[in-house]
């Protein structure tokens, strides 16, 4: 290794943590939609971002601030 490290985008990092708390949120008002994106997660078929801005379509944005 070279020593050199990639920006890493802040949001991009809580999105990836903070994915699975906002699938179950969306398992309770559509678990149909949940399984689809949770089996896209899986397959690696779409990005972080992409999945995020699916799952916030229905439950909404909010990240802790901390």
């Amino acid at each position: 290794m070279n020593g050199e490290f990639l920006p890493i985008d802040p949001i991009r990092v809580k999105q990836n943590a903070y994915l699975p708390v906002k699938l179950a949120e969306l398992s309770r008002v559509n678990p149909e939609k949940a399984l689809e994106l949770l089996q896209a997660w899986g397959e690696g078929s779409k990005t972080i971002k992409k999945l995020w801005e699916e799952v916030v379509q229905y439950v909404g944005d909010s990240l802790p601030t901390s």
